[in-house]
C-alpha cells in the first residue's frame, strides 16, 4: 500500500500508484466515474522525520511531540516500467529511469501523540511531487495512527 502517514504522508492510503477507470453497471467505463487503485509489484518509500517533546507540563503529561517530516516514494507495475513506451513503438526507457520519473514527494509539519492503539498523528502536509491521477489529502490536513512498536 502506497500512501498514507504509515508510508507516503501527503497522499492518501491507496492514493499513488497505477489506475484503472471504475466500470459503470454497464460494464463501460463512464470519464465521471472514480478511478480504483491497482496496485502494483515495485514499491519504494523512504522517509525523514525529526521531533522533539512538545514544552508545556500539559504536553508532557500527554507525550505530544511536535515532528517535521520529508517522504518520498513510488509504486508501479512492471509493465508500467517498462511496456508502455514499447507499445506505443518508441524505444522503452530504462526501468530505472521510469520508476524515478514517477516519484513522489512530500513535506510537512504535526503533533504525535501516543495512545492504547498507536501512535496519532495530526499533520499539515505540502505534496511537492504527484502524478496525474494520485490521491492527495484535502487542504493538506492529515491525521492517522500508527500501530504500536513491537
Amino acid at each position: 500500500v502506497a500512501g498514507g502517514p504509515n508510508s507516503l504522508w501527503g497522499f492518501r492510503t491507496h492514493g499513488v500508484g497505477p489506475r484503472e477507470q471504475r466500470h459503470t453497471s454497464t460494464g463501460l467505463p463512464h470519464a465521471k466515474t472514480p478511478c480504483d487503485s491497482l496496485g502494483g509489484e515495485v514499491l519504494a518509500t523512504t522517509s525523514l522525520s525529526l521531533s522533539a517533546p512538545m514544552p508545556g507540563r500539559q504536553f508532557e503529561k500527554l507525550g505530544a511531540r511536535a515532528h517535521a517530516f520529508a517522504s518520498a516514494g513510488a509504486l508501479h507495475s512492471l509493465g508500467g516500467l517498462t511496456g508502455t513506451a514499447a507499445a506505443e513503438g518508441l524505444p522503452p526507457p530504462s526501468p530505472g529511469a521510469a520508476f524515478v520519473a514517477g516519484l513522489r514527494s512530500c513535506i510537512g509539519v504535526g503533533l504525535a501523540f501516543p495512545t492504547p492503539l498507536g501512535r496519532l498523528e495530526v499533520n499539515l502536509t505540502q505534496v511537492l511531487r504527484r502524478m496525474p491521477g494520485d490521491s492527495v489529502v484535502r487542504n493538506g490536513l492529515q491525521v492517522g495512527i500508527s500501530p504500536p512498536a513491537a
